[in-house]
């Protein structure tokens, strides 16, 4: 039996547009945390996830197996948003208003989360942001990085202890809390 997204890519494949509409509808999500990954930009990712999308449609016919779909775009995706990157000019990131005003410790809050998130290896980093900040399940990311359910639980188990290491309070004087 066909998977749907089997079954989505070969009617894409046939011509049919509304077809290649619901893999975008189903893995536009996926696509957007993996560029985020890379870019640490959400507008700049989802221009990322846009572009690899019309590479895909563009190639789908170079697809060798059409199950392994999001796994195919997520590679898109990824390089798309390292070419990305690597396009632009360097600067500092302006800072966004944090929801609910000016709030000095929540943007500091904000910033300890990015920079643990940034210390992350690349595929614990992309695991934890398609899970908490796309809302993936673990059979999406599964799918979405060649990873087996198990594999992906696992390495998010082991990125969350490496975020509460990370974002543990440290105590000047060496004692902990």
């Amino acid at each position: 039996m066909l998977s749907i997204d089997s079954q989505l890519v070969e009617a894409a494949r046939r011509g049919d547009l509304a077809s290649f509409g619901l893999l975008y509808e189903r893995h536009y999500r996926m696509a957007v945390g993996i560029a985020r990954c890379r870019l640490n930009d959400r507008h700049l990712a989802e221009d990322a996830a846009q572009e690899a999308f019309a590479v895909a449609c563009r190639s789908l016919n170079t697809l060798r197996d059409p199950r392994r779909f999001a796994e195919w775009l997520g590679t898109i995706c990824r390089r798309t948003a390292s070419r990305l990157d690597a396009d632009r000019p360097p600067h500092e990131p302006l800072e966004a208003a944090p929801e609910g005003g000016d709030d000095p410790d929540l943007r500091a809050l904000r910033l300890q989360v990015h920079e643990a998130l940034q210390s992350l290896e690349e595929t614990a980093r992309e695991v934890v942001v398609l899970h908490y900040f796309s809302g993936l399940s673990y059979q999406e990311i599964g799918r979405a990085l060649g990873l087996s359910v198990q594999s992906v639980h696992g390495r998010l188990q082991r990125a969350r202890g490496k975020l509460a290491r990370a974002l543990e309070p440290h105590d000047p004087s060496g004692a902990r809390s």
